[in-house]
């Protein structure tokens, strides 16, 4: 019998979602509270929004690896993509599906049988209520930064990755980058032609390659922040006009109640929904926290990941996806290239081989088959 879904944002999740439900012939509705599709996607010069976008951002993995199921990017694009043309991709998918534009949604609570949800608009003081069968959450979690240096008193300028847009800003400044993540390589490199000097501070800043010249690499964590300095946790003083925070984010369910859903460890843990079998969620939560190298990562899958979307394309009843082991070989062959050249490896293109089993690697006109 056909459903009646909210699906809440209008990113790549809240589509894929959508596509899917109306291809089961469910009635779809999506609440997006922007005046566009994409989500994080979306470019803005403005700070302090939803979007933690860059101008000069390209993807962290091929284009191969980011395709939705039978709708692969246009021919003739890189596989490692501009920001821009990841958006192009998902306002063409969006088309046909029914979207609630410049639309918040203030609570979601169970109602008897029925998920009852509160909605808002930016032209209407009014608030309107709907009643669904289903809700999918695809708010994203890329919005709310997480930045344990919040509250110090640095008299510089101090902004969260969330913030950053564009390189020109720190010309001929000292910038340190604290957090060696991908975002942190990816502004380090970008930050790194403009500015005087760029520290980069984190457990893995350390590659194998050099970087630019400009780029001193500290592997190590930040003690504390002063108002002119920054002190190590082995006693180093570092200066800088400028900090950059690239420590991740925390999930954010504003719409949810706590009765609902529970933000645990400085919301960096999502607990699932109360009353769903308790004490194997509580097992889970207790051997997820003794394996996860900090409450930050409980959520990172890395490896697990294809496990994990082979349970639950089982659940979901989906057909077997024959690529999924080549895309597998694909996303573990990228992540050790980040490692071991964080400078040139986006400039690397693939292909599907003839038997679309596998993938091939492109260097200068030539297809080489790659190993894991």
């Amino acid at each position: 019998m056909p459903s009646k879904i909210c699906i809440i944002g209008a990113g790549a999740a809240g589509l894929v979602t959508a596509k899917h439900a109306i291809k089961d012939g469910h009635q779809v509705e999506i609440f997006e509270q922007t005046d566009k599709v994409g989500g994080t996607w979306v470019y803005s010069e403005e700070i302090g929004c939803h979007s933690s976008m860059y101008k000069n951002l390209k993807t962290n993995l091929p284009k191969q690896c980011l395709e939705f199921e039978n709708v692969p990017y246009p021919d003739g694009l890189p596989s490692f993509l501009p920001h821009e043309n990841v958006l192009e991709y998902l306002e063409n998918y969006s088309k046909e599906i029914l979207i609630f534009f410049n639309t918040k949604v203030i609570n979601v609570t169970r109602e008897g049988e029925k998920w009852k949800v509160t909605t808002s608009t930016y032209s209407a003081e009014s608030e309107f209520v709907h009643y669904y069968d289903v809700v999918f959450v695809c708010n994203g979690h890329f919005f709310e930064p997480f930045n344990p240096f919040e509250n110090a008193e640095f008299e510089g300028e101090m902004l969260h990755s969330h913030d950053y847009r564009r390189a020109e800003h720190f010309e001929g400044k000292k910038v340190v980058i604290v957090g060696a993540g991908p975002s942190g390589i990816d502004i380090t490199l970008q930050v790194a032609m403009t500015a005087r000097q760029v520290t980069l501070i984190g457990t893995h800043a350390v590659f194998p390659v050099v970087l630019p010249g400009t780029v001193r690499q500290i592997p190590t964590h930040v003690k504390s922040i002063y108002p002119e300095n920054i002190i190590t946790d082995e006693g180093e003083n570092i200066t800088a006009d400028v900090i950059i925070v690239c420590t991740g984010y925390k999930y954010k369910f504003p719409f949810l109640n706590p009765s609902l859903i529970q933000l645990k460890h400085n919301s960096q843990i999502v607990s699932p929904l109360k009353g769903k079998l308790p004490d194997d969620i509580q097992n889970f939560e207790e051997n997820r926290l003794k394996t996860a190298k900090s409450p930050q990562d409980f959520h990172v899958l890395v490896e697990e990941q294809w496990d994990y979307m082979k349970e639950l394309a089982e659940m979901g009843g989906f057909e077997k996806l024959d690529r999924m082991e080549a895309i597998r070989k694909l996303f573990v062959y990228v992540v050790e290239e980040q490692k071991r050249n964080p400078i040139g490896y986006k400039m690397q293109n693939f292909e599907w081989s003839d038997s679309e089993m596998e993938f091939r690697k492109i260097d200068s006109n030539c297809a080489l088959t790659f190993d894991e």
